[in-house]
Parts: structure tokens; sequence; C-alpha cells
């Protein structure tokens, strides 16, 4: 019988549950994402990419704007490539929260957010058009991934994979902050 009620009280809580989640995630909100200072991604033979920009994006429905620039270091410092980025499309966006930095509340408004933006991009180099994953984390929030949290600040920056050609698939470092608009 106390397993019966106790079933029953966590079906009828998973049921309260569920409405308001499902209200939360299909809100319309808009965000810029600013990249003022190059964000960072290395790859795993030691090559570096530096990425700056800016972009505009809203989830439910997905969009994204955006657009900057990156250059791509060998691990001796050598440019191999150089080049402009634009957004194509939005894949996903991670939210961690806004308004708090390593438990440190910001002041007010809290409009200050962090998250994982990972978009579709078109890389223009002077050799030619190559299509790409680029994802920026931001470590602003309440709820960062714990992973992030013990890379320390090496784990805000960047990652860009260009299939066929190169990965960049860990952050290295970086300065951006992604904003809420709306």
């Amino acid at each position: 019988m106390k397993r019966l009620i106790l079933g029953v009280l966590g079906l009828a809580a998973a049921l309260v549950l569920v409405p308001t989640t499902a209200v939360a995630d299909s809100a319309t909100h808009h965000y810029t994402l600013v990249m003022e200072e190059a964000n960072f991604g290395v790859a795993p033979n030691g090559d570096q990419i530096a990425i700056t920009g800016e972009a505009e994006f809203s989830v439910n429905p997905k969009t994204v704007e955006g657009s900057g620039t990156f250059i791509h270091r060998n691990a001796a410092g050598a440019v191999l490539a150089y080049g402009t980025w634009e957004a194509t499309g939005l894949i996903d966006y991670q939210s961690y929260g806004c308004g708090v930095v390593f438990g440190t509340p910001l002041p007010p408004p809290p409009i200050l957010c962090g998250g994982r933006v990972a978009m579709s991009v078109m890389l223009r180099t002077p050799l030619g058009q190559f299509p790409g994953t680029l994802t920026i984390i931001c470590v602003i929030g309440p709820n960062p991934p714990n992973s992030i949290i013990s890379n320390g600040d090496r784990s805000e920056g960047a990652t860009l994979s260009v299939p066929g050609i190169i990965n960049f698939n860990h952050t290295a470092g970086g300065d951006n902050v992604i904003i809420q608009t709306g």
C-alpha cells in the first residue's frame, strides 16, 4: 500500500511538472553573442584557432545572424589560414542561466547569460569557402556543467569543426558574453 501511495504521488508530481517544463522550453528568447576579444580552440595536432565576432540568435524558432573573423595558426604560431565566418543556422543553445559568475551575482538586471551556442557557419578564406560548425562556450550562469568549471578559465572559448579538414575540438580560453535581449 505504501508503495502504491508513493507511486501515485510521484506520478502526480511528474504530471504537474511536465506542462510547466514544456511551456518554459517553448518560450521565445532572443540573445546577442559578443566576442570582442579572441576565443580560442585547439586541435589534437596543436593547431589553434582564434575567433572574434557577433551573432544575434533566438530560440523557438531557431534563428541566427552573425559574422566575424578567424585566424588558424599551427603549433609553432605560423598563420595557416585566415578569413571570415558567417552564421548559416542555429544548431542548439544550451543555457547555463544568467546573472551569476562562479557563484558571484552580477549587478541587476540579470541579462548577462552563459551557455553553449552551436551554429552552422560558412568560412570564407583566400582559398575558398568551407562549411563548419562553430560552438562558443560562455561560463556565466548558475548552471554551467561541472566539466566546464573544473577546467577553470580555459573552458570558455570556441570549438570549430571543418569536416574533412580540421577539428578544433577543445576550448582554450577566450572572452565572450551572451546578452539576453528579449
